[in-house]
C-alpha cells in the first residue's frame, strides 16, 4: 500500500516538473515564419522568443502610423481594425507569436503593398538586421 502510494506520488511529482518545465521553456531565439500569399488574401504567421515582442510591436506602430496597436508587451491582441487610410486587416498578437491577414479584395493594392512591407520589415526584426 505504501509502495504504490510512493509511486504515485513520484509519477505525479514528475508530471507536474515535466507540464511546468514545457509550459515555461523559452523558444531559445528560435523563428518560425509562414507566408500564404493567394489570389484572395495575405497570411503572415511568425513565431519567436518572446524577448522579441517589444521590438515587433514597436515596428508595427512605426509601420501603422499615425495609428498605434500596442501599448505594453504583455498585450495579447484578437483584432480586425482598419487604419486611417482605409487599411483593414486581422491581427493576431500574444507574446512570442503574431498572425497578420489581410484581404485583398476588400483592400487597395496599397493597403495591401503596405501591409506586405510591413510584415517584411518584421521579419527583419526577427532575423536580426
Amino acid at each position: 500500500m505504501k509502495t504504490s502510494f510512493f509511486i504515485a506520488a513520484l509519477c505525479l511529482v514528475s508530471l507536474s516538473i515535466f507540464i511546468g518545465w514545457v509550459k515555461f521553456q523559452k523558444n531559445n531565439g528560435d523563428v518560425s515564419i509562414a507566408v500564404v500569399d493567394t489570389d484572395d488574401t495575405y497570411s503572415y504567421n511568425a513565431s519567436f522568443d518572446e524577448d522579441y515582442t517589444g521590438r515587433v510591436q514597436g515596428y508595427i506602430n512605426h509601420s501603422i502610423k499615425p495609428n498605434n496597436l500596442f501599448r505594453s508587451t504583455h498585450d495579447y491582441f484578437d483584432v480586425t481594425t482598419t487604419l486611417k487610410d482605409g487599411t483593414g486587416f486581422y491581427v493576431k498578437e500574444s507574446p512570442g507569436d503574431l498572425k497578420i491577414e489581410i484581404n485583398k479584395k476588400k483592400n487597395s493594392t496599397a493597403s495591401y503593398f503596405r501591409i506586405k512591407k510591413m510584415c517584411d520589415g518584421i521579419s527583419n526584426v526577427l532575423k536580426g538586421k
